[in-house]
């Protein structure tokens, strides 16, 4: 068989026939097989597909002295065939001579591809292969494979941006897959390359390099073909996990004396292995829930659980709102429809985690953990529940493993803290001082009602303190479970203290959905125009506008709060929601709130007509009741009843004065189950005064009844099933908000029904309605179009996706519209939605162009003035830059810009085309990606005043884009903050530094720059190209750089006393880099006669440190640096080939230095470091007084962790204990005297353990 191993040149190589037994080459017997005078057949496949083919010497140098005949033993002439002969003769014509082997090696080829003979390599090195054909054919069908590829890779890069989009995280698998593409096909791109030059027309006069061109080409092909395959990937993302615990605010929490000591007691129950289950029990506004939840921060910051969950249980638990909030955060899509199967599902997931804490917050009874789906005691002893209840009771039903504490009162030292500095500085005041500790006392050591108290008398005067004095003492309270007169007369004074009607009816709407629960504004909103709660309120988002500002309010007075899960929502603590139902009892409200109460059946009442609001959301109802008499009734909340399907055709016949109704269904039920058609009760059109009607999530038949509603102001069809909006609907001339948001199935709007809402504000239609009629078409139209919504002279907020261009009229400006979501081209899978479905309104101006395939039409180019969110993909028609091409105006409002996958742009802006313009004066965004001829940001000369807010920039996969930031750019951006780049193969320079003035108005360049990562810039030579001595970093507090390998060093020694902010530092696989600061004499060039003050690196806030793959690194710091490390807390450094210390001390700078301390470092971990001495060969001693872990891993030479001792006696204080072959011995000695009996002498892996901190040593 034949070898597929390089060529190499000094041996000798020759053709072994199979029936020769000498194994000798001939020309004769070459032309017999030639000839066809005999067949061997051979395996062609392998042959032809696993080698390259070279033509050794010894047959060159025959076929090239062959005169045209040859006779053999027979005295015959061989027969040349005839795709050899030639008329000529060769005796003195070389280069007819190389035509003729030319033949010869064709006809060759054809016979062996055809599998006539055998042959077999034998040389000195038994290595490569015989004959090469055209190298040109192989280079064809690599670009084949690259372009193949590449469509591949749009497809996948599409996938990913898309993902990115939705906030998911990307699979692993995926990015590599991504990474190995942009590689290869660099590989492939320089490969063909080489063949231009050695060879001239797929012909290499070298055979030698020949061969290795082929060999190389095979190779790329196959490795190419094969990423093709792995490209197919079925999903390329994953949902992002919920926040964690620690990404929660920590509001009002304040740490006293008796809450340090209670988090101290809890922390140190959750270390006991005896002890799985802790309860923290105490009434309530006692702050429980926010003690806890800063127990699960603090553990989780301490690595002392892998994962910290929290679910909040309730009075009425629900068992698949609980798991699915513990699921949430552990990322778990649950598969499996019923509580059983969930908690099955649930119990594996929790068993995953080694170590996982689990708060469930508000538990009112016993609670069944293994209905749930939590593995407890024996079944995972890692998995630790901690508790909340006001009920001693329920810890003692919780099993005999069950911890309890008490959690008390704040003594009167702690609520005077608490009370003052939420009451402001007033209460110093000696006129004040005596009522005001008065009014504190009234509190009673709540931390709920110091902070609404203290909130609510903030601004008063002596007489308003009096007064609330006066107050708190005459309110009595209701009878409300587990609130005493104390807390009642508190949260009545907040209540009594908000300013107007309208805050006290949006904060009484508050308490009609279910407890702990998070409340939507935008729903608020709609309740509140539903009930005419606003007064001198023209819009629906004037009334938005208001909401907002009220529920500030609440929020300032701490009787709401904001959600920690959802955005745009906000909560009610369930004590203060019990005191507001308890206020609408009253005869001026006349509420009945009975929402998650678990009824499965209409409330059982004498009668309903006192009331004016029914909240009977979240409940098992399943039917209603017939002859309900309810004249006062102006608001039923019936939303979220599982089983409710059918409604009685004469049940609103009672309720003539209803003016807002929710009869939406459960959102978990219409994703995984059948609907049933809900029908509209024929009664619902007797609702004359009927003005909000939410029907979300039901699957609907004929609405049409609806259009006789005609007082209704906002109908909703939420996520319903819905295939045609019928033309009554067209009568609502009175409706002002009309969402049609994620109706997948609606296929059919009649014509003319949009414009006939005369009166509609609001339209949302995304994920829903795409069928859009094309304007201006000859044929009968059977949809809506789009110049419909010109005859809305009311619409200020628009939400609509146009699948196709063609359907946008010529002049599609809506100069009325103040908000707006418009994708055109861009349609959106309805899956998106189903796991996190919720409103999503426009809080801006937005427009997306997905591969538009036709001219962009005007009146889309006039919306980019009023854009404020402008998203570019895949646009083609000779798109080459944004302005002017685009739009010539500037661009003046765009305030965030997304361009990707625009393969001509070859500039975003181009000053030499057309007028000068300031360009995106107002841009803080700007997100490139995928921009092939993109090699500048502009040509031309940029004026003053562009790209002048710009705070943030990302590019990724600009291959041609070699400097980012010019001098004169970086001179306007004054105000950058984030800098983002990766993937751009021809990136040489980030910063360009020569020639920036600074003026008397100029800020100095990059003075706000937080963050700056790079990654992946294989050609990068310089972050800062130039010098510049105004330059300052001062500001800067993030620093990743990756795979850079070109990169020397990363400062000057200018900027070195600039990173005084610098908290975050990460340099990744830069294999060239030789200095963290370059020395002055490699900038000498550059210096010239500019007279510099030597500088030291100076990192006061520096906090993270990881180095890896640096492998000409010597030493990261100096001494002087080393000093500055006060706030230094981890260090990991690894796969640094040359590193020998890592710090290190040069002549002269230990003159004054007697120790260096290192106050917060507490995780050292040294990897991979084979010629590593010491932390430090200095002679000056190292303190290390928080050091809790150190690992040191393949570190052979490190026998001294320092060499100059510590005067300290033991300057490790942490580590108690350290464990040597399993054994445990006392720490007496210090670090150097461990780290050099544990190496002397020993090549073995040694293990060594300290407790409670570590050393882990493996040499």
């Amino acid at each position: 068989m034949l070898s597929g191993n390089l060529v190499r040149r000094e041996d000798n190589y020759k053709m072994v026939w199979k029936d020769d037994k000498k194994g000798l080459f001939f020309v004769k017997s070459f032309y017999e097989v030639l000839d066809l005078g005999r067949t061997v057949i051979i395996p062609k496949k392998i042959i032809w597909n696993s080698v390259a083919w070279v033509i050794p010497s010894s047959v060159r140098v025959l076929l090239l002295s062959w005169q045209g005949s040859f006779v053999g033993k027979k005295k015959k002439k061989a027969r040349i065939p005839a795709s050899t002969q030639t008329r000529d003769t060769f005796k003195d014509d070389q280069s007819n001579a190389l035509k003729f082997m030319i033949g010869v090696i064709d006809a060759f080829t054809q016979r062996l591809e055809k599998g006539y003979f055998y042959l077999r390599l034998v040389g000195a090195n038994w290595t490569s292969a015989l004959l090469s054909c055209s190298v040109q054919q192989n280079v064809q069908d690599l670009r084949e494979q690259v372009d193949k590829l590449e469509s591949v890779k749009y497809k996948v890069q599409l996938s990913i941006d898309t993902a990115q989009r939705k906030g998911e995280h990307i699979k692993l698998e995926a990015e590599k897959w991504l990474t190995n593409v942009e590689k290869v096909t660099e590989d492939a791109r320089k490969l063909e390359d080489n063949v231009k030059k050695r060879c001239f027309n797929g012909w290499c006069p070298d055979w030698s390099s020949r061969c290795w061109l082929s060999k190389e080409l095979s190779r790329k092909s196959i490795i190419i073909s094969e990423l093709h395959e792995d490209g197919n990937f079925s999903e390329v993302s994953y949902p992002a996990p919920s926040p964690g615990i620690e990404s929660l605010p920590s509001g009002d929490f304040q740490t006293f004396e008796s809450t340090k000591s209670a988090m101290n007691q809890i922390i140190e129950l959750l270390k006991c292995d005896d002890s799985h289950t802790v309860c923290v029990y105490g009434m309530g506004g006692i702050g429980k829930t926010t003690l806890v939840k800063e127990v699960g921060k603090k553990t989780k910051e301490e690595k002392l659980f892998d994962e910290v969950v929290t679910a909040v249980v309730s009075q009425a638990p629900d068992l698949i709102k609980i798991q699915g909030e513990i699921a949430d955060t552990l990322g778990l899509e649950f598969k499996r429809k019923t509580v059983t199967g969930r908690a099955s599902q649930l119990c594996e997931r929790l068993k995953m985690e080694k170590r996982i804490l689990i708060i469930l917050d508000d538990v009112w009874k016993i609670l069944d953990l293994a209905a749930i789906g939590i593995p407890h005691g024996v079944d995972h002893k890692g998995c630790k529940i901690l508790l909340t209840t006001r009920l001693e009771h329920v810890c003692n039903v919780m099993g005999g493993q069950a911890t309890k504490l008490l959690l008390n009162i704040l003594d009167e030292q702690e609520s005077w803290a608490l009370f003052r500095s939420n009451a402001g500085a007033i209460v110093d005041s000696p006129a004040v001082d005596a009522v005001a500790m008065e009014v504190a006392k009234k509190c009673g050591g709540l931390p709920l009602t110091l902070v609404t108290v203290g909130k609510a008398l903030i601004d008063k005067d002596l007489d308003g303190w009096q007064e609330a004095a006066k107050q708190l003492q005459e309110h009595k309270p209701m009878n409300i479970q587990d609130m005493d007169a104390n807390i009642f007369s508190c949260l009545k004074l907040s209540f009594d203290h908000l300013q107007g009607e309208e805050i006290t009816l949006i904060f009484l709407l508050c308490c009609l959905f279910p407890a702990d629960c998070d409340i939507e504004v935008e729903y608020l909103t709609r309740l509140g125009m539903g009930q005419r709660c606003f007064k001198d309120i023209a819009t629906v988002d004037e009334a938005r506008r208001r909401v907002r500002t009220l529920i500030n309010g609440l929020k300032s007075s701490s009787l709401l709060m904001e959600s920690d899960k959802c955005q745009g929502c906000v909560k009610i603590h369930d004590l203060v929601r019990a005191f507001a139902i308890s206020i609408t009892c009253a005869d001026q409200y006349r509420f009945m709130v009975k929402s998650r109460d678990g009824l499965k059946n209409w409330p059982k009442k004498d009668t309903f007509e006192h009331y004016a609001v029914i909240s009977l959301m979240a409940n098992y109802i399943s039917s209603l009741p017939v002859g309900l008499e309810c004249p006062r009734l102006h608001t039923l909340l019936l939303g979220s009843n599982q089983g409710l399907k059918i409604f009685p055709d004469a049940f609103f016949e009672g309720m003539k004065a209803l003016r807002v109704l929710d009869v939406g269904g459960v959102r978990e039920i219409f994703y995984n189950h059948s609907l049933h058609v809900t029908p509209l009760p024929t009664s619902i059109q007797l609702l004359a005064d009927l003005r909000m009607l939410h029907l979300h999530h039901r699957k609907l038949g004929d609405i049409s009844v609806l259009g006789k509603l005609k007082k209704l102001e906002i109908l909703s069809l939420f996520a319903s099933c819905i295939k045609e909006l019928p033309k009554e609907i067209g009568e609502l001339k009175s409706l002002r908000l009309l969402d049609l948001t994620y109706c997948r199935s609606l296929k059919k709007i009649p014509p003319n029904l949009i414009s006939g809402l005369s009166g509609l504000e609001e339209l949302y239609m995304r994920g829903s309605f795409q069928q859009w009629d094309v304007c201006g078409a000859t044929k009968e139209r059977r949809n809506v179009c789009l110049t419909e919504l010109k005859s809305l002279p009311y619409l200020t907020i628009l939400h609509v996706e146009i699948f196709s261009s063609k359907c946008l009229p010529k002049d599609f400006l809506l100069p009325t519209l103040s908000r707006f979501q418009i994708y055109i081209g861009s349609k959106l899978s309805f899956t998106i939605f189903t796991k996190k479905l919720k409103y999503d309104y426009p809080t801006s101006r937005t427009l997306e162009l997905k591969g538009i395939d036709s001219p962009i039409p005007v009146g889309v180019k006039e919306l980019f003035e009023r854009t404020e969110d402008l998203s570019l993909i895949s646009l083609e028609e000779g798109s080459r830059n944004i302005l002017p091409h685009l739009g010539s105006e500037g661009f003046n409002g765009l305030v965030s810009l997304s361009v990707r996958h625009c393969h001509e742009f070859e500039c975003i802006t181009n000053t030499v085309q057309g007028v000068q313009v300031v360009a995106f004066p107002n841009l803080e965004t700007l997100h490139l990606t995928q921009l092939s001829c993109l090699r500048v940001v502009y040509i031309g000369i940029l004026p003053r005043g562009s790209f002048r807010k710009l705070r943030a920039l990302t590019v990724e996969h600009c291959d041609r884009l070699s400097t980012l930031f010019p001098a004169d750019l970086l001179q306007m951006l004054q105000n950058v903050e984030r800098v983002r780049i990766s993937w751009c193969q021809e990136m040489q320079e980030v910063f360009q530094l020569g020639g920036i003035l600074i003026g008397e108005e100029c800020v100095m360049p990059l003075s706000s720059l937080r963050v700056l990562q790079l990654n992946a810039l294989p050609q990068l030579g310089y972050v800062w190209k130039g010098f510049d001595p105004h330059l300052s970093l001062h500001n800067l507090e993030v620093l990743e750089i990756q795979s850079c390998n070109r990169l020397r060093n990363l400062f000057q020694p200018s900027m070195a006393l600039s990173l005084s902010k610098l908290e975050y530092f990460k340099i990744l696989d830069c294999t060239e880099l030789e200095q963290i600061v370059a020395d002055e004499d490699e900038l000498e060039h550059e210096l010239s006669n500019i007279q510099v003050e030597k500088p030291f690196l100076a990192l006061p806030k520096l906090k993270v440190l990881k180095v890896k793959g640096c492998k000409k690194l010597k030493s990261l710091f100096s001494v002087s640096t080393a000093q500055s490390f006060l706030q230094l807390k981890q260090v990991k450094v690894s796969g640094c080939k040359e590193l020998k210390e890592i710090v290190s001390c040069k002549e002269g700078e230990l003159s004054g230095v007697d120790k260096i301390v290192l106050p917060q470092l507490s995780s050292l971990k040294l990897k991979s470091l084979p010629v590593l001495e010491s932390f430090c060969m200095g002679n000056i001693p190292f303190e290390w007084p928080s050091l809790e872990k150190m690992v040191l891993k393949k570190c052979p030479k490190m026998t001294t962790f320092s060499v100059a001792a510590s005067d300290v006696v033991n300057h490790t204080p942490k580590l108690k204990k350290i464990r040597v072959d399993g054994k445990m011995i006392d720490n007496h000695t210090d670090l150097n005297m461990a780290i050099n009996h544990l190496f002397k002498g020993k090549e073995m892996e040694l293990d060594v353990k300290a407790t409670p901190s570590e050393i882990v040593v493996d040499s």
